[in-house]
């Protein structure tokens, strides 16, 4: 039987790893520059704290939250006007999808998502309110993939492997082209790492330009496969763990991705889950900025001191992206009651708890009270919003959620207009 016929990427192939050119990616930045924003790359308010110029890129800043749909965009215009009209199939556990979705629905170009069921329900239904087919398929990516490659094949669809086919690789590396524009001194990028399009991809642009400047990856330890393969000389695959950085969390190294990276990558890093929430509890409390774990991942080698050669060194962190499901602050008070408390709470109203980080160390002012961060899975909006209202009922002085449509209080209805000042009502 011809591969052809078999379960095969074309664009994907081991035995054939496609090469992705400076070239490229400078045709990608021209193509996608008139909808794409150029984000800023902006001062970190604790430069002197960190002894370093540390900088960051605001991918989070995109329509869809994340830098992937620089390369989502880039592939949909690049194909065929029959493939568009016939539309396109994609595996995903998180941000890929987005963009293909955001920029799909633009476009008129039909797009079938399938993802595996460890997805959260609020990812699902994200993608399903951007006019995609969603499907839920597999128990990882891997599983996903295969899924989605059938579909193509019996339906005619364009498959695209939203982590590594070589247009979303090119689209990618625009990212370095604005840092190279906005910080031409730069000294060193540091990027999160999954399958390891996005570090490929930059390193490929910056080893150009400017071989001087080094590219740092990072990833969880959770799930270390790009790391792994770095190590090993090939892909390989490694078991699913629970971790902050879900978006990232991958079983299986990007073959187009890995074969561009392995001789432009400097270092790649290993952070663990508890720099990793600090560096978000940092960008959320400090810099003021909303980002998922994988996007926090680059200040967490900072947090972890595993880069002091960068000390006094112009810095870039890539925040890659922000899409944080359904999160919210709550401040208590540090005793077992009250702990009990905020647990009863969310098991009375019929919540499910996905994940809960204490932190006691970077709450400044009150050594009696903790900060707690929760994420939470809801039947459906409705549901959501009384837990906001139950919520900022219990803690109304500290309760802040962090993800729209829950962070604006003039969509939800316990909120009314009092001389001017909100104030919460009974319900």
């Amino acid at each position: 039987m011809s591969r052809r016929n078999e379960d095969f990427d074309e664009f994907c192939d081991p035995e054939n790893p496609k090469v992705i050119k400076y070239q490229d990616i400078i045709d990608a930045a021209n193509r996608i520059r008139p909808h794409i924003i150029n984000t800023p790359c902006l001062a970190s308010h604790f430069q002197k704290e960190f002894t370093m110029h540390l900088y960051y890129k605001l991918e989070f800043q995109q329509q869809s939250g994340s830098f992937k749909e620089r390369g989502s965009l880039n592939a949909l215009q690049l194909l065929p006007l029959d493939k568009k009209k016939i539309g396109v199939v994609v595996a995903s556990v998180g941000n890929e999808a987005a963009g293909l979705c955001y920029y799909g629905a633009k476009m008129n170009v039909p797009v079938i998502v399938v993802m595996p069921n460890c997805v959260p329900i609020a990812k699902l239904q994200k993608y399903h309110n951007h006019g995609a087919k969603v499907m839920v398929q597999g128990g990882n990516l891997m599983e996903a993939q295969r899924y989605a490659r059938a579909i193509a094949r019996d339906k005619g669809l364009t498959y695209i492997n939203g982590r590594d086919h070589p247009h979303i690789l090119a689209g990618y590396g625009t990212i370095a082209l604005e840092i190279l524009d906005q910080m031409p001194y730069v000294d060193a990028i540091i990027v999160p790492v999954g399958s390891g399009g996005l570090a490929a991809a930059i390193a490929t642009v910056i080893k150009h330009v400017k071989p001087r400047c080094l590219v740092y990856g990072v990833q969880t330890e959770a799930m270390p496969v790009f790391f792994k393969s770095l190590e090993d000389g090939s892909p390989v695959t490694v078991p699913g763990q629970s971790t902050l950085a879900d978006s990232i969390a991958v079983p299986n190294a990007a073959v187009n991705a890995l074969h561009n990276a392995r001789p432009l990558l400097d270092k790649m890093l290993l952070v663990n889950e508890e720099w990793i929430a600090r560096a978000m509890l940092h960008l959320v409390e400090k810099e003021r900025f909303v980002v998922e774990a994988a996007g926090a991942c680059p200040l967490a080698t900072i947090i972890g001191n595993l880069v002091p050669e960068l000390k006094l060194k112009n810095v870039v962190c890539i925040l890659s992206g922000g899409n944080v499901d359904n999160l919210l602050l709550v401040g208590i008070k540090n005793n077992p009651m009250e702990n009990s408390q905020l647990l009863k709470l969310l098991a009375n109203g019929g919540y499910n708890l996905v994940r809960l980080f204490r932190d006691n160390s970077w709450v400044e002012d009150d050594t009696y009270s903790i900060e707690v961060k929760l994420v939470c899975e809801t039947r459906n909006l409705e549901h959501a919003l009384e837990l906001k209202r139950i919520i900022e009922r219990a803690y109304p002085c500290t309760s802040l959620f962090e993800t729209e449509p829950f962070n604006d209080k003039r969509i939800c209805p316990c909120y009314v207009r009092n001389s001017g000042r909100p104030v919460t009502c009974k319900v």
